[in-house]
């Protein structure tokens, strides 16, 4: 079944924005799936994705999103997920750092930055995938997106500093089971989500850190060596990934 690039855009853009809308994702698959023959049937007969959606396609997204239930429970999954591994690569950067050491201010004010910009990361989502931009608008959005949570996580470093609350300071014992567990969790969701992308971040980030921290460089050089290597591996894995789709679409 080959549809036309306008039919699989929308096709993607209503996935894109039913999983952003808390919708069930099978039942967002069988949707898809059932419009996908619909639009394969009227390309055929020479029609095409108005003349099946019947209005604008924000209108037909909007409409199709509220018959469908929000899945709670596969939202506090993910959610969960989400928290623990962002909690994870914070705690190993500490633990590398010198040790973890955590306040009751940073306790709470991690897991409200992480829920807050997954909730913009959703509507974001929904936003672009019901809109038509142009692709300066696009990263634009993107842009300030990705820029929050760096600045509420500056605002919290400041507030840590000016507000004092309860902390506790990871012993060594601590610190190596909280690396244990991080690495553990990293691993876990790798074999889960079947991608090796949580164990190839945390690994770009902080293992040149440790390695370099064995030589006899000074402090400038291993922070600029460490900074290259995690640029150029994060580039390397992200070419190889993408020549990895390619040919599986050009398989298909």
């Amino acid at each position: 079944m080959i549809l036309s690039k306008e039919s699989q855009d929308f096709l993607e853009n209503l996935r894109l924005y039913l999983v952003s809308s808390g919708k069930n994702e099978s039942e967002s698959e069988e949707i898809i799936s059932e419009l996908e023959d619909h639009l394969y049937e009227a390309e055929k007969s020479g029609k095409n994705v108005e003349d099946i959606v019947g209005r604008s396609p924000k209108d037909y997204m909007e409409q199709v999103a509220s018959e469908m239930t929000f899945d709670r429970k596969g939202i506090m999954k993910y959610g969960g997920i989400i928290i623990v591994l962002a909690f994870s690569y914070l705690l190993l950067g500490d633990a590398v750092r010198g040790g973890i050491e955590l306040s009751l201010l940073e306790a709470l004010g991690y897991p409200l930055i992480f829920i807050s910009f997954t909730l913009l990361t959703a509507g974001l989502f929904r936003h672009l995938a019901s809109s038509k931009k142009n692709k300066t608008k696009e990263w634009t959005l993107i842009g300030i997106v990705g820029m929050t949570p760096i600045l509420l996580f500056l605002g919290l470093i400041y507030l840590n500093k000016v507000i004092v609350t309860p902390s506790v300071t990871f012993s060594f014992a601590a610190n190596v089971i909280a690396v244990i567990a991080t690495i553990t969790v990293f691993v876990i969701t790798a074999l889960w989500i079947k991608s090796l992308v949580t164990i190839m971040i945390p690994a770009l980030l902080y293992l040149p850190e440790v390695l370099l921290g064995f030589t006899n460089y000074g402090e400038e050089t291993q922070l600029l060596a460490s900074t290259i290597i995690m640029f150029g591996g994060l580039f390397i894995y992200l070419l190889l990934m993408g020549r990895k789709d390619v040919n599986k679409t050009g398989a298909l």
